[in-house]
């Protein structure tokens, strides 16, 4: 059998994907807190995450030091694993991702989608335990 060089890229890029998701379920801290720049809808937003478990207990935006205005739907780290996951299923979109080599969580994902919800982005950093 045969593959063509977007297929190798796409095995390599779930490959990647796998490896570091399995990385990030070995971490030893179920709560952390992490910033996130995310692009969603046409908007912006630059917010610090708390998470407990799976769950987002706080989210704070950074210029304002209050909780955002308007809710877009912040993830988890989980959360945005299942996002890329989703993204390997669609041939609409084109996914790209980078990640932190400790912990495995991915530091970018860019999802540029025909999707009607239109593109997607998020950058993470600072991401550090609580517990």
């Amino acid at each position: 059998m045969a593959c063509n060089s977007s297929t190798d890229v796409s095995v390599a890029a779930l490959a990647s994907l796998n490896r570091h998701q399995a990385l990030w379920q070995q971490r030893t801290f179920s709560s952390y807190s992490f910033d996130l720049v995310q692009e969603k809808f046409g908007m912006t937003s630059n917010v610090h995450v708390r998470v407990n478990g799976t769950t987002i207990v706080s989210v704070i935006d950074n210029t304002t030091g209050e909780p955002p205005a308007v809710d877009a739907g912040y993830p988890t780290i989980d959360g945005l694993f299942a996002m890329a996951q989703a993204e390997f299923a669609q041939h609409s979109s084109m996914l790209r991702m980078e990640f932190n080599e400790q912990y495995g969580y991915p530091t970018l994902v860019d999802i540029s989608s025909i999707n009607p919800a239109g593109p997607y982005s998020a950058a993470v950093s600072n991401l550090a335990p609580t517990e």
